[in-house]
């Protein structure tokens, strides 16, 4: 399963719920569309721009009660959905197990986990008891080469940790 959104709590009183999305697909909340919560398929009755993210309702939750059950729940699509991520955007699954190199060469370990904040993801790298934490921003990281299984960060990332170890 892919996740597309994550719900956040109720809003209203008939059912509807804020969702944060996790997508650069916002027709995945169009009006018909399926989405699998709890592995369940809900189809979206309608949906509108939120502060921050989107509002949705699906048909069959009907009062605030039903959806507050949800909060925290994950909205998802089977992989067979899954679209291409425009360039320069990742799926986790497809960073998770790439080496870390820095530009300079230096081994820095395997991706194992991918944090989600509020900025931007953070890629965590470890190599044995060694974890960095790499933001994934376009000046951290230079190259993301999925087929060759590599990431290659830039070397000021391990400068700005010798500071804070030091410090």
């Amino acid at each position: 399963m892919i996740r597309v959104g994550q719900v956040m709590g109720a809003f209203g009183l008939d059912g509807a719920v804020k969702v944060l999305p996790l997508t650069d697909f916002q027709d995945r909340f169009d009006t018909g569309a399926s989405l699998l919560l709890d592995g369940c398929a809900h189809h979206v009755e309608w949906s509108r721009e939120g502060q921050p993210g989107l509002v949705v309702k699906f048909r069959g939750i009907d009062n605030r009660t039903m959806a507050e059950l949800f909060r925290g729940r994950y909205l998802e699509v089977p992989d067979g959905e899954m679209r291409a991520p425009e360039p320069g955007h990742f799926y986790h699954h497809q960073v998770v197990g790439l080496a870390v190199l820095s530009s300079s060469g230096e081994r820095l370990g395997v991706i194992e986990e991918v944090l989600e904040r509020p900025a931007n993801d953070v890629w965590v790298s470890r190599e044995g008891t060694i974890e960095h934490l790499i933001p994934a921003t376009k000046d951290a990281v230079v190259e993301v080469d999925v087929e060759a299984g590599r990431v290659v960060v830039a070397d000021w990332l391990l400068r700005v940790e010798d500071a804070k170890e030091s410090g």
